[in-house]
């Protein structure tokens, strides 16, 4: 999918279940920027933060460079936090949502979409079943042998997602709601 299209896929998820043009939102793993761009548009401000500047879209948006999982911001400030494909990146997945979860206002929403662990292709490597592997050394040498590279993801199951979250969040999994309805 382009930026502009996952952009609005996030959007259309959030709307149904707050207004967002009333939002003050969070964005983690700015990238390109071209999502916190499109996102930007439809609420009252967005900042994004990032590891690295790799940004090409530059408006709209607030940008903060970080360092590590911790974020530079006081606590329940946020009515909205965007983890997209961020969490699988991320060495300290407790941190990276007890940072969110510090940051967000009570009644507050995250947005938290990362690869299923058991997917058949990952898709970080394309290589058929090589998540269901990590951390173990047979995986890691799999991906050695097959693309030369080391374990620099850490995939997550869902059960994994509900671990990490539980007596933080309420999850709404619209991952079958997705599926069923794409256009939607």
């Amino acid at each position: 999918l382009s930026r502009k299209n996952k952009a609005n896929q996030i959007i259309t998820i959030l709307k149904t279940f707050t207004d967002i043009s009333k939002c003050h939102i969070l964005d983690i793993g700015t990238g390109s920027g071209y999502i916190a761009y499109e996102i930007s548009k439809n609420c009252k401000s967005l900042v994004s933060v990032d590891v690295t500047d790799e940004r090409i879209e530059k408006r709209g948006y607030k940008f903060i460079k970080i360092s590590d999982e911790h974020l530079p911001f006081e606590e329940n400030i946020f009515d909205i936090v965007i983890s997209n494909q961020v969490i699988e990146h991320v060495q300290n997945q407790n941190l990276h949502i007890s940072e969110i979860y510090r940051v967000l206002k009570k009644e507050g929403l995250l947005y938290l979409s990362t690869p299923n662990k058991y997917w058949i292709i990952d898709p970080h490597y394309y290589v058929p079943f090589i998540s269901w592997f990590y951390p173990s050394k047979f995986g890691g040498f799999v991906l050695k042998i097959l693309k030369n590279k080391s374990w620099d993801t850490y995939p997550l199951s869902y059960k994994q997602i509900l671990k990490l979250t539980k007596n933080k969040f309420e999850i709404n999994n619209i991952s079958l709601i997705a599926i069923k309805h794409p256009k939607k």
